[in-house]
């Protein structure tokens, strides 16, 4: 009779807590009141069905599982420990930054990253990813605060992959490019870079600010666009290298293979998180395992991991090239990355006000 009461309870405080209005303790829920400094270890308040919740956190197919709105932070840093639908987005990514750090400890053994400017493009490389896979994890764990929380913690993972991105371009810019190719581009690679970064945060921003849930043609045309146009440019060393080992007589670079399973990962992750599969052809089967965005998050981990190796490789046999391209200093490496947040941050500030007098003329 109790969890029958706890239930309507828990119905009628979301009803109110949908726009992270009503703060209620942890515990109303279940009836009792955690004394003063024991709030981290009270029982935490159950997850609801899709027609709970605001329509901001409904994810297509996805039936179950979502957090109720309008809790303290800490009940939401509290749920990593909690079975919900963004439970393992969450875990896969937080996994992914210690695999990294180890990944980077292993770089350090071989690498002189303080002595030797050759090695900071990986460096960044490698920073990056760790703040991208943060970002990532920060995100799904403190998104369903609040919409104002929602809409700020995905700008914020958007701007992660985008410096993530950047940092990659820089890399395969010292370490991939090709002289044949380098002729053409080098002077304007990393410029257009940095503008096609801004272009995928803006990009996103926009699509997920003026086409939210649920998610219209325009959305993800305007996702698309950004993705696409940074991805492509970004890709365009790998692409001449493939060219070279596969249409031209020449030999093939010692890092084609963990660049083919980088782009295969790339795709296949791609492709789950597009097409929400499997959870469009079983709606609800797969709301706490299996879903498309678990596997997004396990493949482009699995891609980043690749990428590592490849530049790795390409570190190591190109280091003649440079004669042909600037020295990596602190300006065109640290500098760069630190110039691009930056801009990124400016970027998030513009997003945050407009997202904040939607949400207030709304209201």
């Amino acid at each position: 009779m109790k969890t029958a009461e706890n239930v309507v309870l828990l119905r009628k405080m979301n009803t109110t807590m949908q726009n992270g209005d009503l703060k209620p303790t942890e515990c109303q829920v279940n009836g009792m009141n955690t004394p003063p400094g024991f709030e981290w270890f009270g029982p935490l308040v159950p997850t609801v069905s899709r027609n709970e919740v605001h329509a901001v956190y409904r994810d297509p197919f996805l039936q179950n599982g979502f957090r109720v709105a309008g809790q303290p932070w800490k009940y939401y840093i509290r749920s990593l420990f909690q079975i919900h639908n963004e439970c393992l987005n969450c875990w896969t990514h937080m996994i992914a930054v210690f695999a990294i750090m180890c990944r980077l400890v292993m770089f350090a053994r071989t690498l002189d990253f303080i002595g030797d400017p050759y090695t900071w493009p990986m460096l960044t490389l490698v920073i990056t990813s760790i703040l991208a896979y943060t970002a990532s994890t920060m995100c799904h764990c403190l998104q369903s605060k609040s919409t104002l929380a929602f809409y700020c913690c995905f700008m914020m993972d958007y701007g992660g992959i985008a410096i993530y991105s950047f940092g990659a371009l820089l890399a395969q810019y010292f370490y991939s490019l090709d002289d044949n190719i380098a002729y053409y581009v080098k002077d304007i690679f990393v410029p257009v870079g940095v503008l096609l970064t801004l272009n995928f945060c803006i990009c996103f921003a926009h699509a997920e600010i003026k086409y939210p849930r649920p998610y219209s043609p325009a959305n993800k045309i305007f996702k698309a666009t950004g993705t696409i146009l940074s991805y492509g440019w970004i890709m365009l060393p790998i692409a001449n290298k493939l060219w070279e080992c596969f249409v031209s007589d020449k030999i093939c670079s010692r890092s084609i293979n963990p660049q083919l399973y980088q782009i295969m990962f790339g795709l296949s992750a791609a492709v789950f998180y597009a097409a929400d599969i499997p959870q469009r052809f079983c709606p609800g089967w797969f709301d706490f395992l299996g879903h498309g965005h678990h596997f997004f998050h396990i493949f482009t981990f699995v891609a980043s991991l690749f990428h590592f190796d490849a530049m790795y490789l390409d570190m190591q046999v190109g280091k003649l090239s440079l004669a042909k391209r600037p020295i990596p200093t602190g300006f065109n490496t640290f500098g760069l990355i630190s110039l691009v947040l930056l801009l990124e941050f400016l970027c998030f500030v513009g997003f945050y006000r407009k997202v904040a007098a939607k949400l207030q003329k709304q209201n």
